[in-house]
């Protein structure tokens, strides 16, 4: 597959500094909650002080569906707050709230959010939920079915424990828990445990029914992951156990979900909890660190909320999903306009990060070739694209992890993102220094400039290139600069950079306005003849062909100008040269 620019080593870039401020401007609580009947939810941000005057802070707000559904519970709202010296420290917006008669449909969240669009203050605190309270009635709850009756089995007797608040309590060292369920799919089974600081536990499901696989996650009392396991033993068995040392006296909490896609009805697992002064020296899972907030781009994991992004920018980020839901990519968008090179890599990886880099058009469309970049060379795991922009508008950086990332390790997966642009300079034609006429002397001497001779012409028809005139047509010379012809050998990649310009200052250099565009180019395997890639120039005249996988040597043809050259792997910039001559005497 055709690339265009992801080679070029960019200049080393320094993090922007922090500006020095003393505003706060954020919500006033971290959690707002209203009755589903009582009208639009009030939601107010407010700022620490009033800017000085002449300085203004505007924030943007915005919802993001949490377990509330835009358009059925609420109404998706977003504008701005302007704070000046001149207006309230305190302003709010509301959120519509929709009165539906779903009933039994337990309380609803919606996320808020806060960006800072102008204006030197920092977000503190940048996000809040609003609770939408049911106030619905609760149907008559039905009688569930037991083992004892004969019954199939489909919900469980520790039932509702779908969440945290609703955490069957279980005793360590006490039975397991047997017959228990995670139907209907989605189902999820908290349990609630006391710990006593510096003691081991061991936590585990068994007896699963076959088509059950289940996963297990431990929480902290501050409900915060600490341990997770799927499976534990041997190939194909689906059980889970983690191992746990508590680092306080109080509860901890127990999740297990079914990740098998097969029906959950009628099977069963069972759970149990062990006290034990030192672990077992078996096979552990890994613990897990308390996880930090999300970067201060976030939420920014779609194209609407992409993050905005500064030319000449230096960064570090995380993949830390913004409400702990789901796993996170990372949209930013930089501002380019016709001739501008924007460069944009990855660079200081953790340890566990993998990054993967694509560029994507003003209305967030793939570029035609795709742009897109895994790793920057063999053994770095950072990614680098290069863009040259022909048109002015917005464009699109999405970053993601190659691997999926566990939620609760998300805070390892760092990375910084450096984007720097250029313009490519306009050479200026060197004239030749003049020198004496044989027999000079050194004051009166006539000087006479040396002549250098352009290589011949080949004539070549425009009208395959321009609206054919009635009168004369000038001849082109086509001059690519050259490049040694590789023999043929192993199989490898190769790169190709290949600019197709109009030299009509005849500086042999390529210029901004000179690129030809749509000029159609073909790779071809120079072994077997096999279409290797295929692609046409952009409005700079410029295409890329990035790792493209050959036998051997690598055949570049432009048909339109019967221009034919061979490279060999690694990487190659060729320029092919359009050259106009003089008219011919007599035509104006």
């Amino acid at each position: 597959m055709a690339y265009l620019g992801a080679s070029l080593q960019p200049p080393a870039v320094g993090a922007i500094p922090a500006q020095q401020t003393n505003l706060q401007v954020g919500f006033t609580s971290t959690s707002f909650s209203v009755d589903e009947d009582d009208g639009p939810a009030v939601i107010q941000v407010q700022i620490n002080q009033a800017p000085p005057a002449g300085q203004t802070v505007v924030v943007e707000y915005l919802t993001v569906p949490g377990t509330a559904i835009a358009g059925q519970d609420y109404t998706t709202v977003t504008g701005q707050l302007t704070f000046s010296n001149s207006t309230a420290t305190t302003q709010s917006f509301n959120v519509p709230i929709i009165n539906n008669a779903t009933s039994n449909q337990a309380n609803r969240t919606v996320n808020l959010v806060l960006r800072i669009i102008s204006g030197q203050a920092t977000l503190a605190p940048g996000q809040a939920v609003l609770t939408i309270v049911d106030d619905d009635p609760t149907p008559t709850p039905t009688v569930r079915p037991t083992a004892a009756t004969g019954t199939p089995i489909f919900v469980d007797l520790t039932e509702p424990n779908d969440s945290f608040d609703e955490a069957h309590p279980v005793q360590p060292d006490a039975t397991a828990l047997c017959q228990l369920t995670l139907w209907p799919p989605g189902d999820e089974d908290y349990y609630v445990f006391a710990v006593k600081q510096g003691v081991f536990y061991k936590v585990q499901t068994d007896q699963l029914s076959p088509g059950l696989d289940t996963v297990l996650k431990i929480y902290n009392q501050n409900g915060e992951p600490i341990a997770e396991n799927d499976d534990i033993g041997a190939a194909g068995e689906f059980r889970s156990e983690v191992v746990v040392r508590a680092d306080t006296t109080g509860t901890y909490f127990a999740r297990a979900v079914n990740k098998s896609p097969a029906d959950a009805a009628n099977k069963t697992y069972c759970f149990g909890i062990d006290a034990m002064e030192q672990p077992t020296p078996t096979a552990t899972p890994t613990l897990l660190p308390t996880r930090v907030g999300s970067d201060t781009c976030e939420p920014n994991g779609t194209l609407a909320l992409a993050c905005l992004f500064g030319e000449n920018q230096s960064q570090e980020f995380n993949f830390v999903p913004p409400f702990n839901e789901g796993p996170d990519q990372d949209f930013y968008r930089i501002w380019v306009k016709p001739g501008i090179t924007i460069t944009c890599e990855t660079n200081q990886l953790s340890s566990v990060t993998d990054t993967n880099m694509i560029f994507l058009g003003p209305n967030g469309e793939d570029f035609n070739p795709q742009l897109g970049n895994d790793d920057k060379a063999p053994g770095d795991k950072g990614s680098r694209l290069t863009f040259t922009s022909f048109y002015t508008g917005w464009l699109t950086v999405l970053i993601g992890p190659v691997n999926p990332v566990p939620l609760a390790q998300a805070a390892q997966f760092t990375y910084t993102l450096a984007c720097t642009s250029s313009v490519p300079p306009t050479a200026t034609p060197t004239v030749p220094r003049p020198t004496a006429a044989p027999g000079g002397g050194g004051g009166g001497g006539v000087f006479v400039p040396t002549i250098t001779p352009l290589p011949t012409p080949t004539p070549f028809d425009l009208s395959a290139l321009l609206t054919p005139s009635p009168t004369f047509i000038p001849l082109v010379t086509i001059q690519p600069l050259p490049t040694g012809t590789p023999a043929t050998g192993a199989g490898g990649t190769t790169t190709v950079n290949l600019t197709v310009f109009y030299d009509s200052n005849f500086n042999f250099t390529p210029e901004i306005n000179e690129g030809i565009i749509d000029v159609a180019v073909a790779l071809y395997d120079n072994t077997n003849g096999r279409l290797l890639a295929f692609g046409y120039t952009n409005q700079s005249g410029v295409v890329r062909f990035e790792a493209v996988p050959s036998s051997g040597a690598v055949r570049v043809e432009v048909p339109l100008l019967n221009y034919t050259q061979i490279v060999g792997p690694g990487e190659s910039n060729i320029a092919v040269r359009v050259a106009p001559l003089p008219l011919p005497i007599g035509i104006p």
